[in-house]
Parts: C-alpha cells; structure tokens; sequence
C-alpha cells in the first residue's frame, strides 16, 4: 500500500468519527480544546484499535467479524442517536439530558461504533499485505478529526439552536444506517 493509498483510506475511515464527534460536541455547551483531545483520543483510539485487531485477526476470522460488524455498528449508533434525540426533545434541555448523551460512555460507545468498520479495513490491509503501522495512521488521522469535530461543535449548535442534539442523533443513526446498508447491499 502507498502512501497515498493509506492517506485516503484513513481519511475515508476518519469522516464517521468526524461527524460523530461533530454531533457529540454540538451536544456539549461549551467545549474546550483539552476535551476536543480527549475526545479525539478516544475515537482515535477505537478507530486505530479496531483496525490492528482486524489487522491481527484476518488470517483467523475475516469472516466471522465481517459477518457481525454492521449489526454492531447500527445497534449502538441508532442508540446513543435516539438518546440523542431524546434529550433534545426534553423540555427545557436540562443538564442531566445533556449530560447523558456527552458522557465518556456515550462518547466510548459512539467511538467503538463509528470504527467497526475499521476491523473490516483492517482485515483488508492485512490481506492486502499493509504494514501493521498503517493503524497507527488511520487512528492519528480519526484522532486530529474528531478533535476538531468535536471543537467545531458548539459553533454548529449556536446556529441550529436546541435542534443541534437532534441534528447531531439523526447524523449518529444515519452513520449506523448507512454502515449496515453498504454492508448488506456489498454481500
């Protein structure tokens, strides 16, 4: 795999962790750029982990997890959408609501569900014949985007004004719809 090919790919995979993150911090009031990172973090580390485990596991079980990983991914983003969606419809937006769909649970379970894909794309490049550090780049790459997703956020949500978090659950479960629609619709 070339370089180009690898930035592509991570960029590809970064978009679902960019707008997750995106609506993730238009939930938030206010965000900082230390809780952007943190955030980031926590994407970059799902997207990047998901992948070497695709990676480290395609001569064992490309099948197995090919066969589950958009029934993972529409569960959980269709979910923590919907609680999105809730509290957004709350009557008055209280910070309970709010706090939880912006809770490090709810950003964990968004991660690990934007990057199921991610083990697919692994198992892909390791049949491909890719580098293992080619994870490490598309985690960097998920990591500096939904940093500034998530930073982005508040911005967005000024201008949708309370139909941010709804926006922001829509986005989720049309990630988790479309991720489960290619995958079925492919095989």
């Amino acid at each position: 795999m070339n370089a180009f090919a690898l930035l592509v790919t991570s960029l590809s995979l970064s978009t679902d962790a960019f707008a997750a993150a995106l609506a993730r911090g238009s939930a938030a009031r206010e965000t900082r750029t230390l809780t952007a990172l943190r955030v980031g973090a926590v994407f970059g580390l799902a997207e990047g982990s998901m992948c070497l485990l695709g990676w480290s596991l395609a001569l064992v079980t490309a099948d197995l997890i090919m066969a589950v990983d958009h029934w993972i991914a529409l569960v959980l983003l269709v979910t923590i959408g919907g609680l999105m969606i809730r509290n957004g419809l709350a009557a008055g937006g209280d910070d309970k609501a709010v706090g939880a769909s912006t809770g490090l649970v709810a950003t964990l379970v968004t991660a690990l569900g934007t990057s199921i894909d991610a083990a697919a794309v692994g198992i892909a490049l390791a049949l491909a014949g890719a580098p293992v550090w080619a994870a490490l780049i598309i985690g960097l790459t998920s990591f500096a985007m939904a940093s500034l997703g998530y930073r982005i956020g508040p911005r967005v949500a000024e201008r949708l004004g309370g139909g941010a978090e709804i926006a922001g659950g829509i986005v989720l479960m049309a990630i988790g719809i479309s991720i489960f629609v290619s995958h079925v619709m492919a095989g």
